[in-house]
């Protein structure tokens, strides 16, 4: 960020016809290959000049609609949905031939799991050109053809119902670990203020970095109304809310007393730092206005504004961090501490969202229900917080030993081979048969043997010497659909263990599948 893009995003005087404002309100020239978005994107569309004329144009004007009107990341997933269909179509055009081979790559498990994405993306996006009355360069049978397409939804809940050691919850030890360390190194002095309260803020409220990132110092308050006495309350920025904009919608978040101290402390250092380097005394108002985190340019910026200005400015998201930035500071802070993980034998891989998945977790083996879960989370619904309802005590007992002890201890439970794919499957036994799971619309692997079996699949296929699962297939979902049905037996058994445990062994399996899948796919 420098002087001029300030004056000439934010501060902007002139209108010319190529101009046009982001959903973030900045501006950027839709006939330049690059659009500055918002603070943490900036997308890159010079690929839309490859498809053909005048159909090019037609796509940069719908480009043009969702950067206006939706969120710069769902634009910036357009905009790279676009550029995958021109890289693997082999056209550049939008026909049926080009749109029949993008969607078989994604259908036949060549590709990754983001690559169905896109293909849902570019979906939506010839549709929205129909909508905006742009798709007379286009041919209806395209639209027919697209609209027959099965397409499923993002994976969801992956890292957590797999405990995933690097992207899924904290074990508690992990979790505690991290709490007492940072409490420790920070009294030490060998952890600063700064890092201190990034890591309590993650571990505390569970938030993404995004909202974390937009807070400002008004958002912090000590306050009575909630609990009757003193309480530290956090005014935290809504996220993922169709429609929302910057700081649209807040919502309070308490703190213990402790994390409230400190971050006190912070709020006073921080203003304190920017006097002395404006050489002035903030109003008030200019204090609120400050990030809680601030990006590591907006200083200069600042020194150059006159006092009107620096108000305008303090209350944009432009002083703010960019969300990859905040990740950065919390992955510093922790490498401070140096937790070492009792699943990897390694120092614990840090992400915000691993904060996130295990304050679910947590709060499910509490006994939380789903409402509760969302509304901790904060979340608009609880379509999303299932997961962590599926893992409840009995669940992660069994799922968390899985994953955390040695592959030999369960050697009785998965008792197949992992493959790659279906054709180093056929090379071993020709003509394998696919082993389906219905119940997740899925293929899993494929059957080492041309016996007859009228074994359930793929329940005992992952008991089955016989079993080739392959390691690109969606096995998270045959444990999602595993833990589900283990919970309705519970229900309709009235807890009859002997029944609800029926599939224990196979969901054992299923975790040490997934986890060689993970060592194939890392390796």
């Amino acid at each position: 960020m420098n002087q001029d893009f300030v004056e000439q995003s934010f501060f902007a005087q002139e209108s010319r016809t190529t101009k046009a404002l982001s959903f973030n309100r900045f501006e950027f020239d839709y006939l330049d290959d690059v659009w500055v978005l918002n603070r943490n994107i900036t997308i890159y569309v010079k690929h839309l000049g490859k498809f053909k004329q005048p159909l090019c144009d037609d796509i940069r004007e719908t480009m043009l609609y969702f950067a206006e009107n939706h969120s710069a990341g769902y634009t910036q997933t357009m905009a790279i949905a676009l550029k995958s269909y021109l890289q693997h179509s082999g056209t550049n055009d939008f026909t049926e031939l080009g749109l029949v081979t993008f969607y078989n790559l994604a259908k036949n498990g060549t590709k990754s799991n983001k690559f169905i994405i896109y293909v849902s993306q570019v979906r939506c996006f010839i549709r929205q050109m129909r909508f905006l009355g742009l798709a007379g360069n286009l041919d209806e049978s395209i639209f027919i053809l697209a609209d027959r397409w099965s397409i499923g939804g993002n994976d969801k809940g992956v890292p957590v119902l797999s405990f995933d050691p690097e992207r899924g919850p904290f074990s508690d030890l992990e979790f505690d670990a991290i709490g007492h360390h940072a409490a420790y190194k920070y009294a030490e002095g060998k952890l600063d203020t700064e890092g201190y309260v990034t890591i309590s803020l993650f571990k505390a409220s569970g938030r993404r970095p995004e909202q974390l990132a937009s807070m400002k110092h008004k958002d912090f308050f000590w306050s009575t109304s909630h609990t009757g006495s003193p309480a530290y309350i956090g005014n935290i920025p809504r996220a993922k809310q169709r429609g929302g904009k910057f700081r649209h919608s807040l919502v309070p978040f308490g703190f213990t007393l402790e994390i409230g101290r400190v971050i006190e402390k912070y709020i006073k250092e921080q203003v304190d730092s920017v006097e002395k380097i404006l050489g002035c005394k903030l109003t008030d108002e200019q204090k609120g206005d400050l990030p809680l985190f601030m990006d590591s340019y907006a200083m200069h910026e600042m020194q150059h504004l006159t006092s009107d200005r620096l108000s305008a400015f303090l209350k944009s998201e432009l002083p703010h961090i960019k969300n990859v930035d905040l990740t950065g500071k919390l992955r510093n802070a922790t490498n401070v501490l140096g937790v070492i993980s009792e699943r990897t034998g390694q120092q614990i891989h840090m992400t915000g969202y691993r904060f996130r998945y295990t304050l679910g977790t947590r709060s499910a083996r509490e006994g939380a229900g789903t409402l509760t879960i969302a509304r901790l989370l904060d979340h608009s619904d609880t379509q999303n917080v299932g997961v962590y309802v599926a893992n409840l005590p009995e669940f992660a007992i069994h799922i968390s030993n899985a994953m955390n002890q040695s592959l030999a201890r369960y050697a009785s439970a998965f008792m197949g081979k992992l493959v790659s794919d279906e054709a180093e499957a056929n090379a071993e036994h020709a003509g394998a048969a696919r082993i389906p799971c219905r119940e997740a619309d899925c293929d899993v692997g494929s059957c080492g043997t041309s016996a007859f079996c009228q074994d359930y699949a793929p329940i005992a296929c992952y008991l089955c010497p016989k079993f080739r699962p392959w390691a690109h297939a969606s096995h998270h979902l045959v444990l999602q659909w595993l833990i589900e049905e283990r919970e309705r037996l519970k229900t309709d058994t009235d807890g009859d263990m002997q029944i609800v445990t029926i599939n224990d062994r196979a969901i054992l399996a299923v975790c040490q599948v997934i986890e060689l899948c993970r060592e194939f796919n890392n390796g």
